[in-house]
């Protein structure tokens, strides 16, 4: 059998947006040590009002369970100590477990090890390696970014499975007629409805039937003269103007524009090889109490003397929104200029 006839036989990988898995040994998995561990992945979600969110949701297990849900999960790390190493036998097998024990003492220095698809398709399982419980808390420390960074990549990877499936983007009518007919487009999930999509302004909707929960996509351009044109201030102030003819209040003259309670956060990238501005932040509405987190995607389009807005907004007042506002985010980074 190939390997790809094995992975196809494998199931489809468990486990929501925004959650880890995380496996060690049981000896090792005290109050402290978790504590170490939910420092990496509880950073707070940027542009939120405070106390804000975790960026993750930790789910810990050890030798006595590992099955199920968190085996399959799509999203798991390993924390594995030499010296109770056995330990992880039980669950892992002892093959495995001895392989990453060995890499660890013929490359010491080393950060870790990667694995995909070993229990389910869409899976990464990515193996933390150090000699006992202090020397993986001191890892923890020193590679806290690296370690959040891998959880958000793979995550970004195994949600557009999620959300999309196995729909080619030959086969997704939106995004080859948003293509065609603006030259830039993102991937449209099924439960997404088309709420305005004309020359100037596309709006995709996600409502809930059991919750106040409202989730939307916005494609929108502006035009690029100067690079004062990419200041914070000319984004919003441009995608306020647009969200304000488009996507009006409940209350006469309300409507929906970025807040000035707080500041948005910026950050410049190379966006699939274009110049581009993710801006984190949040939305509210003038003359109501409305609010939520918002994250766009301006990148500049040169041969086309523009600049292309993919933006994701969410109301669900009074929850967590870290697993919704992640799903937008995947969708917004689905976008592609041609």
């Amino acid at each position: 059998m190939t390997p790809e006839e094995k992975k196809a036989l494998l199931p489809y990988s468990s486990g929501r947006l925004a959650e880890v898995i995380v496996v060690t040994d049981s000896k090792s998995l005290d109050s402290s040590f978790k504590e170490d561990i939910k420092r990496v992945f509880h950073k707070r979600i940027k542009g939120h009002p405070p106390p804000g969110e975790p960026m993750f949701k930790v789910l810990f297990t050890d030798e006595s369970f590992f099955k199920g849900y968190f085996k399959n999960h799509h999203n798991i790390f390993i924390l594995l100590h030499e010296n109770r190493a056995n330990r992880l036998k039980e669950i892992i097998g002892e093959v495995t477990v001895d392989r990453m024990v060995n890499r660890l003492k013929t490359e010491p220095q080393t950060f870790g090890v990667k694995q995909e698809d070993v229990y389910a398709q869409n899976q990464s399982i990515f193996w933390v390696l150090a000699s006992n419980k202090e020397a993986m808390q001191q890892k923890l420390l020193d590679y806290d970014e690296e370690l959040l960074q891998l959880a958000y990549k793979h995550e970004t990877h195994s949600a557009k499975f999620k959300l999309i499936g196995d729909i080619s983007v030959k086969r997704d009518r939106f995004y080859q007629k948003s293509i065609k007919t603006r030259g830039f487009g993102v991937r449209k999930p099924k439960a997404y409805k088309v709420a305005i999509d004309n020359d100037e302004f596309v709006w995709l909707r996600k409502s809930s039937t059991t919750q106040e929960l409202e989730q939307g996509l916005l494609l929108y351009e502006a035009p690029y003269r100067t690079k004062e044109d990419l200041s914070t201030d000319s984004l919003i102030k441009f995608r306020n103007r647009l969200v304000k003819k488009y996507i009006p209040g409940e209350l006469k003259g309300s409507y929906m524009k970025y807040s000035t309670m707080m500041p948005p956060v910026r950050t410049d990238e190379n966006f699939k090889g274009k110049y581009g501005v993710e801006i984190r932040g949040w939305w509210d509405v003038e003359g109501d109490f409305m609010g939520g987190p918002s994250y766009i995607k301006a990148v500049v389009d040169e041969a086309n003397g523009r600049i292309v807005f993919a933006e994701g907004f969410l109301f669900f007042p009074n929850e967590e929104k870290a697993v919704h506002l992640r799903e937008l985010e995947v969708l917004v980074n689905t976008l592609s200029i041609k």
